[in-house]
């Protein structure tokens, strides 16, 4: 991607997947009019813009000739588009997405991690999206439950950059223990797990691999203490925090020990946690487990800002490819904030590029570097009133 400010937003955008005039040999054999390279970017498009259904894309489409001239199409009806959401080759879209993911590791390299001390955290858990009933009845996990799961490994690559390195995609009947080991692969990162991934097996055989990770455990694992390795427990540095048991652990299943640590929070919550970090402190291993939740807001911007709570259809195929689309919407807008190089979050830039997605892209960059129009402090309190504020009288009863 470059900076090339003579050209429309829209332009960038679908210049980082450089797909719309593609063809695919085997995906667009006999293809005609809608190859591949043209759904894709008009689907992503529509991920950008949040638009809700297949007749949403074909009207901007038809609204915006530039779109026209940059996808070598002038119109689509809805049902084409729902073809050729089933017809993409699912493989073509994981690619891409980690193609894009290629690109986001080069750039965020150089990043700290969580913390120069403790290094790159790479949060894994699972989010589901339901499906009706009757069209989803092939995602049917019991006799209500009808839906999809992701599972995703976030890398943390500073205090402002997280993006999912690992996909998998599965039905809901696919419990989370079941993918853990091939999302922790890697010995240089901190993996960090809630109680869903917890099994003395995968424990046994990370602690023998030398791998790295902090996952809670439920309260009902019996874990036995190993005589002579509890540690002291110091006051905890953070206020919100109070570290109950630092000790190492075996489990009825396991033969190599782990570190445990017990921690409350500042409601009064109690955690438990196994770890193979015995380099850190045990706030150090609080506050990664604590900084789990970023995958949880992070599953909440995809289903928010990105078309991912409701699908556009409940075909198996359809349905695996929007996953993977909404993923490199995401990739596409975080690579458009990490090009403009600003403080503002993600969030922000890609609400200036859904109102700047036809107009120039210096335009979107004098809107993004544009200093606040508002120079007064604004008005200030006194006392808990405003300025303006008349202080109550006392009522007086006759």
């Amino acid at each position: 991607m470059d900076n090339n400010k003579n050209i429309r937003v829209i332009c960038q955008c679908l210049y980082v997947l450089n797909l719309p005039k593609q063809r695919f040999f085997w995906d667009d054999h006999r293809t005609h009019k809608l190859y591949s390279g043209r759904a894709i970017g008009l689907h992503v498009l529509a991920q950008l813009l949040q638009l809700k259904s297949y007749e949403d894309i074909t009207e901007q489409l038809q609204a915006h000739p530039e779109l026209g001239q940059i996808f070598g199409m002038t119109s689509v009806s809805g049902p084409q588009l729902s073809r050729e959401t089933k017809a993409l080759c699912t493989d073509t879209l994981q690619d891409l997405f980690y193609h894009l993911i290629g690109q986001i590791q080069e750039r965020t390299k150089d990043g700290n991690g969580f913390s120069p001390s403790i290094g790159r955290l790479h949060l894994i858990d699972a989010t589901d999206i339901r499906l009706p009933d009757f069209l989803g009845s092939w995602a049917r996990c019991g006799s209500r439950k009808t839906g999809v799961r992701l599972h995703v490994r976030l890398v943390v690559a500073d205090s402002d950059t997280v993006f999912p390195d690992k996909v998998i995609a599965s039905t809901v009947n696919v419990r989370e223990a079941k993918v853990s080991l091939e999302l922790t692969l890697e010995d240089d990162v901190t993996y960090v797990m809630d109680r869903g991934y917890e099994k003395s097996e995968h424990v046994e055989k990370w602690l023998t691999d030398g791998i790295q990770f902090v996952v809670r455990v439920r309260d009902l694992l019996q874990l036995h203490p190993v005589p002579g390795t509890e540690r002291t427990i110091p006051s905890s540095e953070s206020a919100q925090t109070r570290i109950l048991q630092d000790v190492d652990v075996l489990t009825n299943k396991t033969t190599k020990p782990a570190r445990l640590v017990a921690f409350a929070d500042e409601t009064g919550r109690q955690y438990r946690v196994l770890t193979s970090r015995w380099d850190l402190t045990a706030d150090e291993i609080a506050l990664i487990y604590k900084n789990r939740w970023r995958i949880e807001l992070f599953f909440k911007w995809v289903k928010q800002h990105l078309k991912l709570v409701k699908l556009h259809g409940s075909h198996p195929d359809g349905v695996w490819n929007q996953l993977f689309l909404s993923l490199i919407a995401f990739a596409v807008s975080l690579l458009l904030k990490l090009n403009l190089q600003t403080p503002k979050t993600q969030w922000q830039v890609l609400k200036l590029v859904r109102t700047y997605m036809y107009k120039m892209w210096e335009e979107l960059e004098n809107a993004v570097f544009r200093p606040p129009t508002r120079k007064s402090r604004g008005r200030q309190k006194v006392n808990g009133f405003g300025p303006s504020c008349k202080l109550p009288q006392r009522i007086i009863l006759l």
